[in-house]
């Protein structure tokens, strides 16, 4: 038996091939990534990929209900997409709502809008295309408008397939009647592949953030640690300590009055350390670092920069006068 849409059948398993391998990828993703908006669309994908496997079954063989499900499907996997990119383009992990009563009662319309359409695919009334429209196209403007966008080359690609998404579906109840049929379910399944593809290069930039923080605070862990190891006098620690504190303000004078205890935390101070860090690193508690890195910081004054090298430093009562 020869199946007479072959066509269709072809582009529909192509599209849940890639879904599947799509959505194992953000399996494997999802154990280090761990953001909010990541729970959303792993859950939205899982339904794009259902609506996926109940269209190739549909163009199988026409069993009743396949198609609703399959609408059903993208509409939910497309609002969990909204809800993802409200949640990554606020960069907050609370919850204010929750979206699922809503999320039930525009899926439980769309089942009564469909329910009594035409069982083919790619047939939707034009309530249901115009709501999918509307999603697509709030999505990638919202998107496109993030923070995210402005520093992430995938979250533009993300809002920009978002919104080519829903023009393209704009006239879809109109399909059918196209001599372009093929081509416009083509174009729309590539568009749902580049949508799984966009969000994978977002996950691959968040690590490479991530990744690059990491070496930074190694850097600074490295640099301490050359510090603590050099044996130097008390005129090369004052010296080498109000240089980089200089240089790390971009100013150009400054002095400093040390009392005991406070050299150590202006040194860890010229390193970029914070308060947490220094206090770590002298071994007590956060509020007695915090105190001693506002002590030091008040204590700037202005003076020369050809004076930041002194050939005699006076020591009274273990505090360096400079």
């Amino acid at each position: 038996m020869v199946l007479a849409n072959q066509g269709l059948l072809g582009i529909a398993f192509f599209e849940a091939t890639a879904f599947i391998i799509l959505l194992v990828l953000f399996l494997l993703f999802r154990r280090d990534h761990h953001a909010g908006y990541f729970r959303f669309w792993l859950a939205g994908w899982c339904c794009f990929t259902f609506s996926s496997l109940c269209e190739v079954a549909l163009l199988i063989r026409q069993l009743p209900g396949l198609n609703p499900a399959s609408v059903l499907g993208q509409a939910a996997a497309l609002l969990l997409f909204l809800v993802a990119v409200v949640h990554c383009s606020a960069g907050s992990e609370r919850r204010r709502w929750s979206p699922v009563p809503l999320m039930g009662l525009i899926l439980v319309a769309i089942y009564y809008t469909e329910r009594r359409g035409p069982q083919q695919v790619a047939s939707l009334h034009w309530e249901t295309a115009i709501f999918e429209t509307v999603v697509c196209l709030l999505a990638g403007w919202m998107m496109w408008r993030s923070d995210l966008a402005r520093r992430s080359h995938g979250a533009q690609l993300l809002a920009g397939i978002f919104l080519l998404s829903g023009l393209h579906g704009l006239n879809r109840p109109l399909w059918r009647d196209s001599p372009l049929f093929l081509l416009h379910v083509a174009f729309d399944h590539i568009l749902g592949v580049a949508l799984g593809i966009a969000m994978v290069v977002v996950v691959l930039e968040g690590a490479r953030t991530r990744s690059e923080e990491l070496n930074d605070k190694m850097r600074r862990l490295t640099l301490l640690t050359a510090a603590s190891m050099q044996t130097l006098s008390v005129q090369e620690v004052i010296d080498q300590v109000l240089s980089h504190l200089v240089e790390s303000l971009g100013a150009t004078h400054g002095i400093v009055r040390l009392k005991e205890g406070e050299g150590e935390v202006l040194q860890l101070m010229s390193y970029g350390l914070s308060s947490t860090e220094i206090a770590r690193a002298i071994r007590t508690d956060d509020r007695r670092a915090r105190a001693l890195v506002d002590s030091v910081s008040k204590k700037l004054r202005s003076v020369s920069s050809d004076d930041l090298i002194f050939p005699v430093i006076q020591r009274s009562r273990r505090a360096f006068r400079l």
